[in-house]
């Protein structure tokens, strides 16, 4: 991880996403510094996923710069986003679900060209013992539960390396025992330096492992700032709740 925590490395800026008439993102702008840990939060329909799938290279912006690093990566294929180190998960996991949990981690590591064999697996075991899933690695795919399947998607973004870590609903449909497991691996990873922006529609669970949260509302950003007080901004509650708050 680079040496400076502070200085951002990644921003959006005029991001917009228009489907003929509707416009799902418009205007979104936003910094990340090194190390962050940031929620992104919002109503359903608000434009969050549509968001990650363009700061991956999954969806082209209609407009609007992706800047990772000085370098505008708005109309870069998916894979140049994986090399320059940003690394997503799914709502629904996207595993195969005929292979075994370690082959499903040795997949990414495939994008390196010169990567080597026992050296992947070296790095899957790794990732599958700090998620905790070492005494699973032989199982298929198929039979992990929910939140096990959670956590093996985030170990596929691990093997990348990545240095930016956006997560798509981790918490969602897992059981509590391992959503408190998953909020701790995310911890942990911010404690090492990772830079994460996690969506979800948990709000106590984003809560308990971010420090800024980013609230996005009909495709527009509505507010930024300290967990604690942007979740109380009316705004915000009108937004969730369609009340106001006196």
């Amino acid at each position: 991880m680079p040496a400076d925590n502070n200085a951002p490395f990644f921003s959006v800026e005029g991001l917009a996403k228009h489907f003929g008439g509707i416009h799902a993102v418009e205007g979104l702008s936003f910094t990340l510094s090194r190390g962050e840990i940031v929620g992104l939060i919002g109503p359903n329909g608000s434009g969050k996923t549509t968001t990650i799938n363009m700061v991956t290279g999954a969806l082209k912006p209609t407009a609007g710069a992706i800047v990772v690093e000085g370098t505008d990566m708005a109309r870069s294929a998916a894979h140049l986003y994986a090399r320059r180190g940003v690394a997503r998960t799914f709502q629904v996991p996207r595993l195969f679900r005929r292979m075994t949990v370690l082959e499903n981690l040795m997949v990414p590591a495939l994008s390196e060209a010169a990567a080597r064999h026992a050296a992947s697996e070296t790095r899957a075991r790794e990732v599958l013992a700090f998620l905790r899933l070492d005494h699973l690695a032989d199982d298929y795919a198929r039979s992990l539960s929910g939140g096990q399947q959670k956590l093996l998607e985030l170990g596929r973004a691990l093997m990348l390396k990545p240095r930016l870590l956006l997560l798509d609903e981790p918490f969602a449909g897992v059981h509590p025992r391992l959503l408190d497991q998953i909020a701790e691996h995310i911890r942990s990873l911010n404690r090492d330096g990772y830079t994460i922006v996690l969506v979800d529609h948990n709000l106590e669970a984003v809560q308990s492992v971010v420090t800024r949260v980013m609230v996005m509302a009909r495709g527009r950003k509505i507010a930024d700032g300290p967990a604690a007080d942007v979740l109380r901004d009316p705004e915000v509650v009108r937004a969730y709740t369609g009340t106001r708050v006196h």
